[in-house]
């Protein structure tokens, strides 16, 4: 299905209506997309319900069904942001987010071994690019290219527009390796791996596919790990969270680091699971 005409829909949305109704309008689209979307639907049902049943607290039908809409409209919202925020400046930045544990940023430099950056399909972490250039820093992002040519062209346009340079999928271990060599800062995505090599490591209390590109670079540049996580808050202003960098110094291994930033995702994703975008079940045995 080519998602180009819903993302450029949300592109007008967010540009031409007064914030709260392109809120209003976001969420309503995603209401339609959760009726419409059997796939995505059922896979955001059963990924919650893993996580739910890993911390104890199993779901009823009609709480699992409120849970996964509301994971769409949350995603709504998300859209709405992308467009939304082509830039940000310093004061945008003091009034929309708070900042917990920023001084954790300057740690990780002060190694002079680069840094890298690691999110999830959480919250808002597209935003977390705009709010790093808007505070004067350059950044450096590895992206999966969407299947569509024309929705690939429509993010990187955005992506671009904030300052942030792409690395696209596939030739992304040279190019960041460079950054890092030049004591730059690339961000990486932690909680989906699209390699075709892959090592399967429990997760909420199932095997499931992790990236190990982040750890491995770690180990081979030196570089630290830091684990930043851009979340929604009740007032839909947002928390900017860093965790303590991971340093390779202090692990014997990759597969180390590798478990240590899988039990950073776990913290943070399971606190606000309805904030976790992940539109294909997540635990496939078939992919293990």
């Amino acid at each position: 299905m080519n998602l180009y005409i819903p993302y450029r829909l949300a592109q007008i949305i967010s540009r031409k209506l007064p914030h709260p109704f392109a809120y209003w309008l976001g969420m309503r689209i995603a209401d339609l997309f959760f009726l419409c979307d059997r796939h995505g639907r059922r896979a955001v049902m059963e990924n919650l319900t893993q996580i739910l049943h890993y911390q104890g607290r199993p779901p009823t039908p009609a709480q699992l069904t409120r849970m996964a809409r509301r994971n769409f409209e949350h995603f709504g919202k998300y859209l709405v942001d992308f467009f939304r925020f082509a830039r940000m400046r310093p004061d945008d930045v003091r009034r929309l987010v708070d900042m917990e544990n920023f001084e954790y940023l300057a740690q990780a430099r002060a190694q002079q071994k680069g840094v890298i950056i690691i999110t999830a399909h959480f919250g808002n972490w597209e935003l977390g690019g705009t709010i790093m250039t808007a505070l004067g820093f350059t950044l450096s992002a590895v992206f999966q290219p969407e299947r569509a040519s024309s929705v690939n062209r429509l993010f990187q346009q955005h992506r671009t527009g904030r300052g942030i340079h792409g690395i696209a999928m596939g030739q992304a271990a040279r190019s960041v390796i460079k950054v890092l060599k030049n004591q730059g800062m690339a961000a990486m995505l932690a909680d989906r791996d699209f390699s075709p090599h892959h090592q399967p490591l429990e997760f909420f209390g199932a095997r499931a596919r992790l990236p190990s590109g982040p750890a491995r670079l770690a180990m081979h540049i030196g570089a630290p790990i830091l684990p930043i996580f851009i979340s929604r808050k009740t007032d839909d202003r947002f928390l900017m969270r860093c965790y303590p960098p991971i340093l390779p110094a202090d692990c014997r291994t990759a597969e180390e680091i590798r478990r240590r930033t899988r039990d950073i995702l776990q913290t943070e994703i399971g606190q606000n699971p309805l904030q976790w975008f992940m539109f294909d079940q997540f635990w496939r045995k078939e992919d293990l």
